[in-house]
């Protein structure tokens, strides 16, 4: 996996509230994931997961695979199209086994939008290349109302996040 990258830094990392399980550093059980640009554009992150997310001795658990590919996907929409989202549909399809303490890379794409959804999907990638985990998912923007009432966002913390709501998809 030696392909040029580009660090992305997270706009919302920053934000005194935020605590998201999949990239949040603040966050002491999370994947504190850290993404990248790949030449082609794809947002991408590498993993290496550790038996704390196990399921069987040395799989990883699919819950948490899922974790990763929804949070890959979801920063995508957020940093391409400037709206935070809600994923209304997350389908995974494990191909094989994930091993603990192997390294994997995870990358994702946005396909398609209209209908009010962004459809994005991911990959997880193992050392060789070969693909572990295919996903898809369609999210939801999220309004400034749904902000607030899913979200605890008020005043002036809602007010500093508004360029992420209320976007109209297709």
């Amino acid at each position: 996996m030696t392909e040029e990258v580009t660090p992305v830094e997270l706009p919302w990392l920053d934000e005194p509230r935020f605590q998201c399980f999949g990239c949040s550093p603040r966050n002491k059980i999370g994947l504190a994931l850290k993404m990248f640009r790949l030449a082609d554009g794809r947002l991408a992150t590498d993993i290496t997961f550790s038996d704390e997310y196990a399921s069987y001795p040395g799989v990883v658990h699919g819950g948490i695979v899922s974790v990763l590919v929804d949070e890959l996907m979801g920063d995508l929409i957020a940093l391409d199209r400037g709206l935070l989202a809600f994923s209304v549909t997350l389908r995974t399809k494990f191909l094989r086994p994930m091993r603990t303490g192997t390294h994997y890379r995870a990358v994702a794409r946005i396909i398609r939008e209209g209908n009010g959804v962004v459809h994005a999907e991911a990959d997880v990638l193992g050392p060789d290349g070969s693909p572990h985990v295919m996903a898809n998912s369609a999210y939801q923007p999220i309004s400034s109302v749904q902000a607030e009432d899913h979200m605890g966002l008020v005043g002036a913390d809602r007010d500093r996040l508004a360029h992420f709501f209320d976007h109209a998809i297709g």
